[in-house]
């Protein structure tokens, strides 16, 4: 008896193990766009460093002697400058139309540019949306960046926040396919027409230097 109920759960397992390779076999990528993620780059404000002197009368009397309207309008120039530098990001976007091929999957977009600090943090609120179109009940949606910002800055630094209707608490990092394995991440599992909206936040490490740099937000379709 024993022997036999052994070997009917092996058959059992067997069964469910070929069922899931059938699936897996069946699940395919039948769709794939890319959405290019320009970042343009203004490198971190620096202040002067000054060495320390000494207070004495002598000095003070110095300071005062000097011309106060030259040295007024001396400071107001570099508060104005200083202004200009952290002054927050516009967000700016080319009026592109879906591409009329992609039938399955497809952006509103084709490239979203983004001004931003280095040392700063920057959110930009559905920079584009992604329709999955199918008559398909059940699909598999998966996302990630294809690569680093130009090599120079991680893509992690790139978070996204993809919802239908109401956004979720906190934004994700993309995943980057070059770093990670090469692997996407898994967005959602859906059916029929969906339209996702795409917030994204950009955090850009103090170190970088001001210039553009790119990536490709990579979306694929599965079922």
């Amino acid at each position: 008896m024993k022997r036999a109920s052994r070997a009917a759960l092996f058959a059992g397992f067997l069964a469910l193990a070929t069922v899931a390779v059938a699936l897996a076999m069946f699940i395919q990528q039948r769709d794939q766009i890319a959405v290019t993620i320009i970042v343009n780059v203004t490198p971190a404000p620096r202040m002067a460093a000054f060495a320390p002197t000494a207070t004495t009368e002598s000095h003070i009397r110095a300071a005062f002697s000097i011309d106060t309207k030259h040295a007024l309008r001396a400071g107001a120039l570099s508060l104005n400058n200083l202004v200009a530098q952290t002054q927050k990001a516009v967000r700016v976007e080319a009026s592109i139309q879906p591409n009329p091929l992609g039938t399955l999957l497809y952006s509103n977009l084709n490239s979203v540019s983004i001004s931003a600090t280095a040392g700063t943090t920057v959110v930009v609120p559905c920079a584009y949306t992604v329709t999955v179109d199918s008559t398909m009940a059940t699909w598999y949606l998966k996302d990630g960046l294809y690569q680093d910002f130009s090599g120079t800055f991680p893509g992690k630094s790139l978070a996204n926040n993809t919802y239908i209707t109401t956004p979720q608490a906190t934004a994700t990092p993309f995943f980057v396919y070059a770093d990670d394995g090469g692997v996407w991440y898994e967005v959602a599992t859906n059916g029929l027409k969906k339209t996702y909206c795409v917030d994204l936040t950009l955090t850009i490490p103090i170190g970088v230097s001001g210039g553009t740099y790119s990536t490709n937000a990579v979306y694929t379709l599965y079922y």
